[in-house]
């Protein structure tokens, strides 16, 4: 028995050190994606524009996420289309505000048939083949847009190897607990998984805070209607383009984005809706997420030894380790809210070890306030009682 207990500490030591590695190297890929400087100039003229957002449901800053898009600066036609299920959806009133207090903006507001299970890539089905830009520009709902949000992606996009284009998210207006644990996952744990990956496999998926692809090649894999049922539509759409040969390219842009207002318990619940929802779309990949969370497997090595010096130690020299990592990535990262939100790291950390392990039990995930089970192959079945009326505080497009 004490051999089987020493066999396990060591494995546990094991992921620790490699942890270590996995978090170090993120942390000098995202140091080295962010220098670069050298961007392609702006296609001349520059190409039309639509920017697509699927909705339902409004929250406290969903209009000045809207707004920000309406004020971008860029040379060439942009129209902006608005998708949403229900004609009595309070997002209706906020694009009659978006068209009075933006009457040069061409925006226009589309109602959506459901047409799989996933809500949300239904309007994004109906959205695109109602668009007439030559690309095509889907936003999650609590995204805010910088002015040139435009002049610095269409150089991009128009490469001739590029077949989609997505940025990742910078949490802002972290207001609970819960928020700010999702804005430190954000920048500190998923930022540098993701720079890791595009630097050794590359990046052959997508995510919603922006998914830009050229109306060709949306064509070519038949817009949507393939994974209607799918709830990892922004990793279908990436993953589909790279079948065709294309680049998913990622570039140096972090999307300010609104994090939900929710308590400890809630981001958890979303933290283990995304694991699950990378272990189905993944597979086998998945496994490469049990080395992104150090601190989970240092504190495992002290529970492991709790009357040891050695493994308490390690716990903090881990933490400290995760720490002087993260003051440097936040130079990059600026996140706003880090002076108040640091002490939760750590908790990140952990969180991160226990969802991985949530993600091969149960098949459950609580997604804009309904109930589906996750199956094998991806695809969503929702349950009998989350046929809900009521969302008007929902966010759809929030992942």
């Amino acid at each position: 028995m004490n051999q089987l207990w020493y066999a396990v500490t060591a494995l546990v030591g094991i992921l620790v050190l490699m942890s270590l590695v996995s978090v170090v190297l993120g942390h000098f890929a995202t140091r080295r994606h962010f220098a670069k400087k050298i961007l392609p100039a702006l296609p001349q003229p520059a190409p039309k524009v639509s920017i697509l957002k699927p909705v339902e449901g409004v929250g406290p800053d969903t209009y000045e996420a809207f707004a920000s898009f309406c004020r971008i600066d860029y040379p060439g036609e942009m129209e902006l289309l608005i998708g949403t299920i229900r004609r009595d959806d309070p997002v209706v009133a906020m694009v009659g505000r978006l068209r009075a207090e933006f009457p040069g903006r061409k925006i226009q507001l589309l109602f959506a048939e459901i047409l799989g299970t996933n809500r949300k890539t239904s309007i994004m089905e109906t959205l695109w083949q109602n668009a007439s830009g030559q690309f095509l520009f889907f936003s999650d709902a609590d995204v805010i847009a910088p002015k040139n949000y435009l002049q610095q992606l269409v150089p991009q996009l128009a490469q001739p190897e590029a077949g989609c284009l997505t940025c990742l998210p910078r949490g802002i207006e972290a207001r609970t607990i819960g928020g700010r644990k999702i804005a430190l996952h954000y920048g500190f744990n998923y930022l540098p998984q993701w720079m890791l990956a595009q630097q050794t496999t590359g990046i052959h998926w997508a995510i919603g805070h922006t998914m830009a692809v050229p109306r060709a090649v949306l064509e070519k894999i038949g817009g949507f209607k393939n994974f209607l049922n799918h709830l990892a539509d922004d990793y279908e759409l990436g993953n589909r383009v790279s079948q065709l040969g294309l680049r998913v390219i990622v570039p140096p842009l972090l999307l300010d984005c609104v994090v939900p207002a929710e308590s400890f318990a809630e981001s958890f619940t979303r933290m283990q809706r995304w694991k699950r929802t990378i272990r189905r779309a993944r597979g086998l990949q998945f496994l490469g997420l049990i080395i992104t969370c150090p601190v989970f497997w240092a504190l495992i090595l002290a529970l492991l030894q709790p009357f040891a010096w050695w493994s308490w130690s390690a716990l903090l020299a881990v933490i400290l380790i995760r720490y002087l990592l993260a003051a440097g990535l936040q130079c990059i990262i600026k996140l706003p809210d880090w002076p108040r939100a640091w002490w939760l790291l750590p908790v990140v950390d952990v969180v991160e070890g226990i969802t991985f392990f949530g993600a091969y039990f149960g098949n459950t995930i609580f997604w804009a306030g309904r109930r589906y089970s996750l199956n094998r192959d991806g695809t969503l079945e929702a349950a009998p009682e989350t046929t809900l009326e009521k969302i008007d505080s929902i966010i759809l497009a929030k992942n």
